[in-house]
């Protein structure tokens, strides 16, 4: 019968002898030489930390006014936000329906990282006048480094009776949090996940969400799939090649060939993915082969005809 696996034995110290209290002087220089190495990757991996750093805060700062560009686009399409919290897998379930009015009123969001990545970031909330406080602005900021990790948020000026109930201190997560009480709640960074989505999806690209179709009215698998076209990914292909590469390639073909004054139906094998080259191909090579065929056929029939021809004289020379 075959040995247990190692993996369900009782591990010994002789298994692990640097778990021991005394290691055999040549095992114990090699676990120093061993320490050593692992030291200098460890510095190589911070070194490497440190200059990824800078190359985000390099295009962070180069983003800035593009940006800008993209705030003066939404600021001009009515409940863009809105569309967007609304229509987002995740967010959405912390908007109860009595206060889409609120985010009707959302004119602007901006997520500013820190100068230092590490140390946070804030939330910026731009909002019109509404039935439920007059700040224009309210700012949730994230300090991530300090000692004590904490959540800053702007005094808001409730109006009456529509300030939420205060949320309980040690945050329990069977209870779901919407997002007027989020605006208002203190969250430790760690464990808002509202604030974490609105970061790290939501605010990279929520023209993905204001498209997207009614979130009540679609199937889980749809907004997948949805979402992967919107990134450029789609995982279905023909003849190794992806289907959206197809339909550009047919579309840049039909355009040259009504350029060229040619029907687009009479490449309809691009059509269906079909490389025509390939046919080609082989109606040359049939050709070829054709052109072989009758090439032999001539050469028998003048071998045919030079043997005659020996025959003739032959027959003459008898004759004589």
């Amino acid at each position: 019968m075959s040995e247990e696996p190692a993996a369900k034995r009782m591990k010994n110290s002789d298994e692990f002898p640097n778990l021991r209290s005394e290691v055999a002087g040549p095992v114990k220089e090699k676990l120093m030489e061993l320490d050593a190495v692992q030291h200098q990757l460890d510095v190589m991996s911070e070194k490497a930390a440190e200059e990824i750093l800078k190359v985000e805060q390099s295009f962070n700062k180069k983003r800035m006014p593009i940006y800008e560009k993209r705030k003066k686009l939404t600021t001009q399409i009515a409940n863009f936000w809105q569309t967007a919290f609304l229509n987002h897998h995740l967010l959405s379930t912390a908007i109860p329906e009595e206060q889409e009015d609120l985010l009707a009123a959302l004119r602007d969001l901006e997520v500013q990282e820190f100068e230092d990545l590490r140390s946070g970031f804030k939330i910026i909330m731009t909002f019109n006048k509404n039935d439920y406080f007059e700040n224009e602005t309210i700012i949730k900021s994230y300090h991530l480094q300090s000692e004590r990790p904490s959540t800053e948020i702007t005094e808001i000026e409730w109006k009456e009776n529509r300030k939420p109930e205060p949320q309980p201190e040690d945050g329990d997560s069977d209870t779901t949090i919407t997002f007027l009480e989020w605006l208002t709640y203190a969250a430790p960074p760690d464990s808002d996940e509202i604030a974490e989505v609105i970061k790290d999806d939501l605010y990279i690209n929520p023209l993905q969400y204001y498209v997207m179709p009614d979130m009540h009215e679609v199937e889980e698998d749809d907004i997948d799939d949805f979402l992967a076209e919107e990134r450029g990914v789609d995982e279905r292909f023909q003849n190794g090649r992806p289907l959206r590469q197809l339909n550009e390639t047919s579309k840049t073909i039909d355009d040259s060939l009504v350029a060229g004054g040619r029907d687009s139906r009479d490449v309809s094998g691009f059509e269906n993915g079909e490389n025509t080259g390939e046919e080609e191909e082989e109606e040359d090579e049939e050709e070829v082969e054709g052109e072989e065929d009758g090439e032999d056929e001539e050469e028998e029939e003048d071998e045919e005809s030079a043997g005659d021809g020996k025959k003739g004289s032959k027959n003459e020379g008898k004759g004589e």
